[in-house]
């Protein structure tokens, strides 16, 4: 496994197990880690790194559950980004600075 990345490796495993014609068809992603990453960098997956991108587009092509996952975060997304943004009352940053300065 010197060189290869872990997908790699697993689908050199798969291989074996399997046969060629099937591994053809695995992505590379496995839906859980789509699920973080989507919870973790958001809809947008140019903003996710780089080394996950095309794996994630790849499970994408494969994947109805993904699809659909991505679709709900998108559409969560374009809501929140709709609603203004709450504004904190005036002075709380001051009581909150002037509330930690006396717990110490």
């Amino acid at each position: 496994m010197d060189n290869q990345s872990p997908g790699m490796y697993r689908r050199a495993q798969a291989r074996r197990f399997f046969g060629l014609e099937m591994v053809a068809a695995m992505p590379l992603m496995a839906i859980e880690k789509f699920d973080a990453l989507l919870d973790q960098h958001g809809p947008n997956l140019e903003k996710w790194p780089l080394t996950e991108q095309g794996q994630a587009r790849e499970l994408l092509k494969m994947s109805s559950a993904a699809r659909t996952r991505l679709k709900e975060e998108q559409a969560l997304s374009a809501l929140l980004s709709a609603c203004p943004a709450p504004k904190a009352p005036v002075g709380l940053a001051a009581r909150i600075v002037k509330k930690a300065r006396e717990s110490n």
